[in-house]
């Protein structure tokens, strides 16, 4: 029986899961946008040595490819922070990315175009320079930023260079990518030419299932132990499909355990909130059981009083905190993997938090009035408040 007054705390218990739930539901998907974004991406297998300068050209060549993007991803660090260092065809990738020029040019043999949010958040501008050191390998090198462009993607976060720069970061042979992403008419074809090709690669993006061709699945072991062990032995071929499918789902675990803690003390806040305004509502439940009416009469009405209430809390908090938890991620950068983590509206997300809201409410309802069902009718009538004048039984029944 949830009072007006009890209304606001579970707006609030609504506004905290509104304004954190969907940042930790944005965040397993990161590492897959970073490799991927909305293309189809190509990695390599775990059998011959496929992304190459070959396969790109093949698919380049075909007439149901719309944009190929042959890329080489460097981790590197730059001012302490983590970044994304990306060795691309500018034009293709610009274009794939649907990028548009800030400052600068965009074109040239040697460049290095950042990111706006990559440019903000380091204070840097055309004509700068940058110390980039090696990803895999201990190399420095000096990149002047040419160029600045805007993405509505994570390539906004980064610095992309030309394929001679990230061959000599990453260490990478003078024909091998790391990736190729592909924006196609027709992804089934695509598949089939890839099985033909006899490539050894991992095929992942929108609407098709991660498909392995002339390869064997991805496995789970973690690359720290392949990388560090001594011995014969090293980093598995497929290491970037190995690795994506290793960081999402570490960053899963920490998300989903951080959203479970934020649920279980939103609930005690929900419990605590109506066993308050339970408590003014007990001498009530006693005058109802002393004149007839059953338990199966009274959850009924708790039900049914306590439905709108909940509900209406649970869609103004949560709509409030999504808006407040936007605006909270963009004075806080919480940066992931040195890409701003990007929130959207899901509805799958806000509806969630509107039923575990109500749930909550139902389930804390239920067994407060389960605690006031075991005392005797004139122990719930004494307990009434002494500020408080006694009503009649008709004023309680029209309550």
């Amino acid at each position: 029986m949830i009072r007006p007054r009890a209304f606001a705390g579970l707006a609030l218990c609504a506004f905290l899961l509104g304004a954190t739930w969907p940042v930790l539901a944005a965040l397993p998907s990161v590492p897959a946008r970073v490799v991927a974004g909305d293309a189809f991406a190509i990695t390599q297998g775990s059998g011959a040595l496929s992304i190459n300068v070959s396969l790109a050209s093949n698919l380049s060549a075909s007439n149901w490819t719309v944009t190929v993007s042959p890329e080489i991803l460097g981790l590197s660090v730059l001012q302490g922070d983590s970044v994304v260092v990306r060795g691309v065809d500018h034009d293709a990738f610009l274009r794939l990315e649907g990028a548009s020029r800030v400052s600068g040019s965009m074109g040239g043999s040697q460049f290095g175009l950042a990111g706006e949010a990559f440019a903000t958040r380091f204070g840097l501008v055309t004509g700068d320079t940058v110390t980039i050191v090696g990803a895999f390998v201990p190399r420095i090198a000096f990149v002047r930023i040419t160029g600045v462009f805007r993405a509505e993607s994570v390539a906004n976060d980064e610095l992309l260079v030309d394929f001679s720069m990230a061959r000599f970061l990453t260490g990478l042979g003078h024909l091998n990518y790391h990736s190729i992403r592909v924006t196609t008419k027709d992804p089934a074809e695509m598949l089939r030419f890839l099985d033909r090709f006899q490539s050894s690669v991992h095929v992942s993006g929108p609407g098709i299932d991660p498909t392995d061709i002339h390869s064997d699945p991805p496995k789970d072991e973690r690359l720290a132990n392949v990388i560090l062990r001594t011995g014969v032995g090293g980093a598995p071929r497929d290491y970037l499909t190995t690795a994506l499918g290793e960081a999402t789902t570490s960053v899963r675990v920490v998300a989903y355990g951080i959203a479970i803690l934020i649920g279980v003390l939103v609930g005690f806040g929900v419990h605590a909130t109506q066993a308050r305004a339970f408590a003014d509502r007990a001498p009530a439940v006693g005058v109802l059981r002393a004149v007839g009416a059953s338990n199966g009469w009274l959850r009924r009405r708790l039900l049914l009083e306590s439905l709108p209430f909940a509900v209406l809390a649970g869609l103004l908090g949560a709509a409030s905190g999504f808006f407040a938890g936007i605006v909270l991620l963009r004075g806080l950068d919480l940066i992931v993997f040195g890409h701003q983590v990007p929130i959207s509206f899901d509805l799958v997300t806000s509806a969630l938090i509107v039923l575990v809201l109500v749930g909550i409410s139902m389930a804390s309802a239920v067994v407060l009035l389960r605690e006031a069902l075991r005392r005797r009718p004139t122990e719930s009538i004494r307990e009434a408040p002494a500020t408080e004048p006694p009503q009649s039984l008709e004023a309680i029944l029209r309550g």
